[in-house]
C-alpha cells in the first residue's frame, strides 16, 4: 500500500532536492540565527510557481523548530485581518504570505513599521478625532512568496534582508526528486523511467510529482505488474503528455499560432480567442514553459511562434 502523497514534501533542508545555490546560503542562515538565538531575517521567495518555496517555507520553520502561519495574500482584505494575525505570533515565528504581490496597498503599508520596528502602528477613529494606536509585536520573520517579484513595491521589496530568486530544475535534479518520491509512494520504477518522467516534467518538481501519481493511477488501473519504458509510454499517450512534456493546450497555442500568423508577433488575447480559452490562463499556466523551452518568445509587439515552435508544429502536423 502506498504511503500519504502528503509525505512527498520534504521537512528537512537535507532532503530539498535543486535550488543549490538558495540551499547552501540558507544553511548558513539558519546557522547564524541558531547561533544568536533570535529570529531569521525576513525573506522573499520569488520564481514560477511549483519550484518549491511554500516546501522551503515550511523547511525553514522545521529547522528552526518554529510554529508557521500559512496565508495567501487575496485572504487579507483590510489591516485589521493582519493584525489579528500578528497579534497571535509568538517570538520567533514565522508568517508565510503567498501571492504576496497581491496584498491591498493599505496593508502592504501596514507592513513596514512591523517589519523594521516589529510595530503595528493602527488608526481608529473616535466620534471626536482620529487616534493612532502602537503595539508592540513578538519578532517574528515574514517569508513573501510571488511569482511576480516585478509587482512588489520598492518600499516593501527593500524590506526582505534575504531574497531568493527560485530557478526551473535540470532533468537530471528532477529525476533524482522522481527517484526518491517513487520510493516514499512505493512505486518499483527505474532510473531510465525516472528520468523519462523528469523530461516531460517542464522543469518543475510539482509537475514530475503530479506525472509520477497518474502514472501510478495508470499502472493501477491496467495491472501493470513489471513497468517498462514501452509500458511508461502507453502512460504518457494516455495522460496526453508528449515527449516533451507539452500537453493538449500546449499543441493547441502552437497550432493556432503558426496556421493563423506563422511567425508574425500576435497578442495573447488574439490567441486566447482562437483557442476559447482565458488569456490569463495561457499567460499563468502554459506561456511561461513555451516560453522557457523557446517554442514562443514575448515581444513588445507580441508573442512570436520561434524556429522550435515551428519545427515542433511541423513534427506533429505534417505528414511523414
Amino acid at each position: 500500500m502506498a504511503k500519504n502523497e502528503n509525505t512527498l514534501r520534504p521537512i528537512k533542508l537535507s532532503k530539498f532536492f535543486g535550488q543549490k545555490d538558495i540551499v547552501k546560503r540558507l544553511r548558513a542562515y539558519l546557522y547564524s540565527a541558531k547561533k544568536r538565538s533570535c529570529a531569521i531575517d525576513h525573506m522573499l521567495f520569488y520564481g514560477p510557481p511549483g519550484l518549491g518555496k511554500t516546501t522551503l517555507a515550511n523547511i525553514v520553520a522545521n529547522e528552526l523548530k518554529a510554529n508557521i502561519v500559512a496565508i495567501s495574500a487575496p485572504t487579507l482584505a483590510k489591516p485589521g485581518d493582519l493584525a489579528s494575525i500578528l497579534s497571535t505570533l509568538n517570538a520567533g515565528d514565522i508568517l508565510f504570505i503567498d501571492e504576496i504581490h497581491r496584498l491591498d496597498k493599505s496593508i502592504e503599508e501596514t507592513l513596514y513599521s512591523v517589519l523594521e520596528d516589529f510595530k503595528l502602528n493602527i488608526t481608529y477613529k473616535t466620534e471626536e478625532n482620529v487616534k493612532a494606536l502602537s503595539i508592540n509585536i513578538s519578532p517574528f520573520t515574514l517569508i513573501g512568496a510571488t511569482t511576480m517579484a516585478g509587482l512588489l513595491s520598492i518600499p516593501l521589496r527593500e524590506r526582505f534582508g534575504i531574497v531568493f530568486k527560485f530557478n526551473y530544475y535540470s532533468v537530471e535534479e528532477i529525476s533524482e526528486i522522481v527517484l526518491n518520491n517513487s520510493k516514499i509512494l512505493e512505486i518499483n520504477i527505474t532510473n531510465e523511467e525516472c528520468f523519462e518522467i523528469a523530461k516531460r516534467s517542464r522543469q518543475t518538481p510539482r509537475v514530475a510529482n503530479n506525472i509520477l501519481k497518474r502514472v501510478f493511477d495508470y499502472i493501477i488501473f491496467k495491472k501493470i505488474e513489471d513497468l517498462s519504458i514501452k509500458k511508461l509510454g502507453d502512460a504518457f499517450e494516455f495522460l496526453h503528455i508528449d515527449s516533451d512534456g507539452l500537453n493538449d493546450d500546449d499543441i493547441d497555442i502552437i497550432k493556432a499560432m503558426y496556421i493563423n500568423y506563422k511567425t508574425t508577433p500576435v497578442s495573447l488575447e488574439s490567441i486566447a480567442n482562437l483557442i476559447n480559452e482565458n488569456p490569463l490562463n495561457i499567460r499563468e499556466i502554459n506561456e511561461p514553459f513555451l516560453v522557457s523551452s523557446g517554442y514562443i518568445e514575448r515581444t513588445k509587439r507580441g508573442r512570436i511562434l520561434t524556429k522550435k515552435g515551428v519545427e515542433k508544429y511541423k513534427s506533429i502536423f505534417s505528414p511523414q
